[in-house]
């Protein structure tokens, strides 16, 4: 794999925004008119320079609803994730909340984000050392100032994704798409199937081989667990996850809709309409 900077900039337009990437003015904005429409109640995990981290939540919770966690922007470079779970918002109806508990993190490196840099301003990768110890998530040397915010609230996130985790993220040099998926199974079941098969909608699918020293066969990167959000998540109890790529190679509003698309499909695997 070609190697980049992790202060690197990258900025690309969206026509379906009317904005640039890095607009996080912007962002946040449409975040908010988007959250409060929907009733979502906000929960302030820390600040990060100027910016909130923040979670947003069902209006209420119910008991015996699936439990779904939705994360974007670990990588401030991987800018279709927070613009695709806008996206995903502006077409959700408040009725989704009586069918699932419904939890989201849009934009956990607000200073990357601004930048278009894939660390955030101190340096730090936001989605590495989450490690589990002893039967608990803890912080390491190599934890970043937003991965400490998450995982000083722990409890909260591992309740909010106990059915299931996505985080969305971008690989800026591919141009083309595959998933990192964790089932309780020896091969990849319907749940990473269909996500990949959601990407594959959108971009080509990356052959089979290695990426980033990580075996890839139909797409799929299966139950590969290192000091990522999502494996630490799954490894406290999330009963699937996924970490989807999307190709930044490729069209950005063609990114931000695949992103919006595989949200949406998630949520169809993990919590389905009744009948």
């Amino acid at each position: 794999m070609v190697s980049r900077s992790p202060f690197e900039s990258f900025q690309w337009k969206s026509d379906i925004f009317n904005c640039e990437s890095t607009d996080i003015d912007n962002f946040y904005l449409l975040l908010t008119q988007e959250t409060s429409r929907l009733g979502m109640v906000e929960k302030t995990l820390g600040e990060v320079s100027k910016y909130s981290v923040n979670l947003y939540q069902a209006p209420a919770a119910k008991s015996g609803l699936p439990s779904l966690l939705i994360c974007a922007g670990f990588h401030g470079e991987e800018s279709a994730g927070p613009w695709g779970l806008l996206h995903f918002l502006s077409e959700t109806s408040p009725e989704l909340f009586e069918r699932v508990n419904l939890s989201i993190l849009p934009l956990v490196n607000p200073t990357g984000f601004h930048r278009g840099h894939r660390f955030n301003k101190f340096g730090e990768n936001p989605n590495r050392g989450f490690v589990f110890e002893n039967g608990k998530p803890k912080a390491n040397e190599t934890s970043s100032l937003e991965g400490k915010l998450l995982l000083e609230h722990a409890q909260l996130l591992i309740a909010a994704s106990r059915d299931g985790i996505l985080t969305c993220h971008e690989d800026v040099l591919s141009q083309e798409t595959y998933v990192y998926s964790f089932e309780p199974s020896q091969v990849p079941g319907r749940f990473s199937l269909d996500l990949r098969d959601t990407l594959g909608g959108y971009f080509p699918v990356a052959p089979d081989g290695e990426i980033d020293d990580c075996p890839v066969k139909e797409g799929v990167i299966f139950n590969h667990f290192d000091t990522s959000f999502e494996a630490c998540m799954v490894r406290s109890g999330a009963r699937v996850g996924a970490c989807t790529e999307t190709p930044g190679l490729q069209n950005f509003d063609q990114r931000i809709l695949a992103n919006s698309a595989v949200m949406t499909h998630f949520l169809a695997l993990c919590a389905p309409l009744c009948d």
